[in-house]
């Protein structure tokens, strides 16, 4: 990643880090906005068993803030954040934000560095 320019680089937007840790704790704490969850089951006891995929949660959550609408859901509420989980924000606020200073690849390669890469870089 080349370093930033201080002159064009401009602080990104607090309402947009807001929204991005609100949406993050939808993934990290679904039973506080009531969304499904691999611990409770939706279906009636005697129903058989379908494994819920919960690889992707944005149409779940897109359809309990009423910007969508599916089929046998009917919109279940709001999808707002609980008071006991404003003062959380915050921690995954910095979270999102390291995640994006993070070099992985430069990290990686140091950590773990490939002999395959060191033998290529010894033939030429």
């Amino acid at each position: 990643m080349p370093p930033l320019d201080p002159a064009t680089f401009c602080d990104p937007d607090p309402r947009d880090e807001a929204r991005n840790a609100r949406h993050l704790s939808k993934y990290v704490f679904p039973l506080q906005y009531r969304l499904s969850n691999v611990f409770i089951s939706q279906l009636p006891a005697k129903a058989n068993y379908k494994q819920p995929d919960l690889t992707d949660r944005e149409r779940e959550i897109q359809v309990r803030q009423g910007l969508a609408c599916e089929g046998t859901w009917t919109l279940l509420g709001t999808c707002k954040t609980p008071k006991r989980l404003k003062d959380v924000l915050g921690l995954l606020e910095k979270m999102i934000w390291r995640h994006g200073k993070c070099h992985y690849k430069l990290l990686r390669d140091k950590v773990c560095p490939s002999k395959v890469s060191s033998l290529n870089d010894h033939m030429h």
